[in-house]
């Protein structure tokens, strides 16, 4: 069974270990007792208390910084990874831009040297697009009537 802790908790039961441990080790080095002997010479500058202090703001400082650079590290590789697929999707991408010369009845294009060509032939040759032809109901019925092939005769 996984228990879900959420990130205040997690931190606050690593601080908590972080105090365990420096005790711990405090007393195993008898830390703790040259701190007061230094204190009880320089009772006024309260030096017991400031030390206490200052190593509890560094283990605190020292994982707030290692969770931010776990996060800024995570940022970096999505931040990455959307490089990648956005280069991608441009080397696919193959746009025609601009005004492009067409005749209204025939749907022919003119090129840049004034030759006339197929939509289809143009757009192969200025794009990566690839066609499939087919006919529409519209123009089936109307080739059948040329041909005299429709249902009505």
């Amino acid at each position: 069974m996984k228990i879900n802790i959420s990130k205040p908790s997690q931190d606050l039961v690593i601080i908590f270990a972080i105090l365990i441990i420096s005790f711990a080790t405090f007393s195993y080095f008898d830390v703790l007792e040259k701190i007061v002997e230094l204190s009880s010479q320089y009772e006024a500058y309260e030096i017991d208390e400031i030390f206490s202090t200052m190593i509890v703001f560094t283990a605190c400082m020292l994982i707030f910084s290692y969770r931010r650079l776990k996060e800024a590290n995570k940022s970096k590789e999505v931040a990455l990874e959307m490089i990648n697929e956005l280069d991608k999707a441009l080397n696919e991408i193959n746009t025609l831009k601009g005004i492009i010369p067409i005749c209204s009845y025939c749907h022919k294009i003119r090129d840049d040297e004034g030759a006339w060509s197929q939509l289809e032939a143009y757009l192969s040759t200025h794009s990566e697009a690839e066609f499939s032809h087919g006919i529409c109901p519209t123009c089936m019925t109307k080739a059948l009537a040329d041909a005299g092939l429709d249902k009505k005769t």
